[in-house]
């Protein structure tokens, strides 16, 4: 009777057997054998197994499931993880988020992840003043094949995305009542150029300096007199940020291949530092000032000293400000350029070492274990390892180390209540971090000057990384019921209504999500 009444509350639940004679579905997995001591009975027909179907239906029907639901399907067991899989089931899916993506050919395989990519990609804007401070959704690039970079310039946006589009997202300027110029979200985007590994700016944080906008990129240059055919050449392009204006192009040979481009120095002294994909530095000097003007010339492009004194250093990435660069080895090694000495006391409490003849003389610091990424302000540094840990080094007059107090550290510190930081940034004197917890949340710490909206919900600033209050609608009106003077279940009724609109918007109701959820 218990296994009759079981069987009668399935039927209920599933929908797929009938009254008398229906189809029965087996209890075990699709993918195992039958039943212990299943031997059919009598009158009860015979069980179908998603095996049965061909490979193909079952691939179609999955791709039309959420995102989030194929992968959840596909931690079931072993028959639907090789399914939700396949390659077949996420090029549908790819191609049902963004249609234009098959125009790229190659370029986006495999198929899975430029499904998750183009699934999890989403554009926000926060302002940091005026009576709206909540987050809205802003114009997004369609085209974009997720979001690798973003970099803010003065009145605009530019993104790029994983198979080398970058993107110019242009900005609405209004004025204020007080006649002051603001930045308000994107109106717009175009597409600035293709083929672009990485670009760079004026790396001081007030974007008001960002005049020029660095592209590395790769081009085909025709051949030499004589020859067929075309070569690729990596190059790095400038261009205006204000309109987007090509000004300026240098080509490199063709067994020169970079990877990552950083600009140090002041504008009538620039460096540009390219890091090449065996590890090594180079560097050459433009003035900003006359790059608009029509005219040619000739720059040297030398190795940089932190590859010729240590040749077996491998270089992995680079991060820098205006005073200073910072080098990780794939070892997970750390090299140090300071260019100032004012920077350079902020940094290791002391001059004893500085060299004002010998600037580019590589310094290391000493780690127990091996660094993965990094942030660099003006005056503090901080350092992620493999272990999770973060280590915050400089000026801490602000509190921007987030170490609980406001001294200064002149070697690496850790933070030690911090854990699994998966991004930083370092800014003039505060820094931003986003940490993803066990059950893979994540929220947006800051800690530092909160001046000028920056650290939202902390106007006063912090001395230890707290979560910043970036709101969307949906919770400011969460906010707003909070004050009004209702009863408590009118106030409960409210906010279970908002929570189901907020669940229903982020697609875990029923029917896809939008791409940008």
């Amino acid at each position: 009777m218990v296994r009759r009444s079981r069987r009668q509350k399935l039927q209920k639940v599933t929908g797929l057997c009938g009254r008398e004679e229906g189809l029965r579905v087996k209890r075990s997995c699709p993918s195992c054998g039958p039943e212990p001591g299943g031997e059919e009975k009598k009158g009860r027909g015979n069980p179908i197994s998603v095996q049965l179907f061909p490979p193909e239906l079952v691939e179609h029907i999955i791709s039309f499931l959420p995102v989030r639901d194929v992968v959840a399907l596909g931690q079931t067991c072993h028959y639907f993880h090789e399914v939700c899989d396949a390659e077949g089931v996420w090029r549908r899916i790819c191609r049902r988020l963004s249609p234009r993506l098959r125009e790229q050919g190659s370029g986006v395989r495999p198929w899975k992840r430029a499904a998750i990519l183009n699934y999890t990609k989403g554009l926000y804007f926060q302002a940091f003043g005026g009576r709206r401070r909540c987050l809205s959704k802003s114009v997004a690039p369609l085209l974009a094949h997720g979001y690798r970079r973003f970099l803010p310039t003065k009145d605009h946006v530019f993104i790029l995305d994983y198979v080398g589009t970058l993107f110019f997202l242009k900005n609405a300027l209004v004025s204020s009542t007080l006649g002051q110029i603001q930045w308000k979200r994107a109106c717009r985007y175009v597409v600035l150029c293709r083929g672009a590994k990485d670009f760079a700016s004026d790396p001081r944080c007030d974007t008001v300096y960002r005049k020029y906008l660095y592209v590395l990129a790769t081009r085909e240059q025709p051949g030499v007199v004589g020859t067929t055919g075309s070569r690729a050449c990596d190059c790095v392009e400038v261009y205006l940020q204000s309109s987007g204006q090509r000004v300026f192009k240098m080509t490199f040979h063709h067994s020169m291949s970079f990877k990552q481009i950083v600009l140090v120095g002041q504008e009538t002294q620039r460096a540009l530092l390219l890091l090449t994909e065996e590890g090594k530095i180079y560097s050459l000097v433009v003035n900003e000032t006359q790059l608009d003007q029509p005219r040619s010339y000739t720059v040297q492009l030398a190795l940089r000293k932190v590859s010729r004194c240590l040749p077996h250093l491998r270089v992995a990435g680079m991060a820098s400000n205006q005073s200073s660069t910072l080098y990780i080895t794939d070892q997970g090694g750390v090299y140090f350029e300071v260019h100032t000495p004012g920077v350079y006391r902020d940094l290791f409490g002391t001059l004893q070492a500085f060299d004002p003849l010998d600037q580019q003389m590589p310094l290391a610091l000493s780690l127990p274990a091996k660094v993965l990424f990094c942030a660099l302000g003006y005056n503090h540094l901080g350092l992620v390892d493999e272990f999770g840990r973060l280590f915050m080094q400089g000026n801490n007059r602000y509190g921007q180390l987030g170490t609980g107090d406001r001294m200064d550290r002149g070697e690496p510190t850790q933070v030690h209540y911090l854990q699994r930081p998966i991004a930083l940034w370092c800014g003039l004197n505060h820094s931003l971090v986003l940490s993803q917890g066990s059950d893979f949340s994540k929220e947006l710490l800051g800690c530092g000057c909160g001046a000028g909206g920056r650290l939202p919900g902390w106007p006063k600033g912090s001395a230890s990384f707290v979560k910043l209050h970036v709101k969307d609608r949906m919770e400011k009106m969460k906010e707003i019921v909070g004050w009004m003077p209702l009863m408590a279940a009118q106030k409960d009724f409210f906010w279970e209504a908002l929570d189901l609109l907020q669940r229903t918007a982020a697609g875990v109701g029923s029917g896809p999500p939008t791409p940008e959820s």
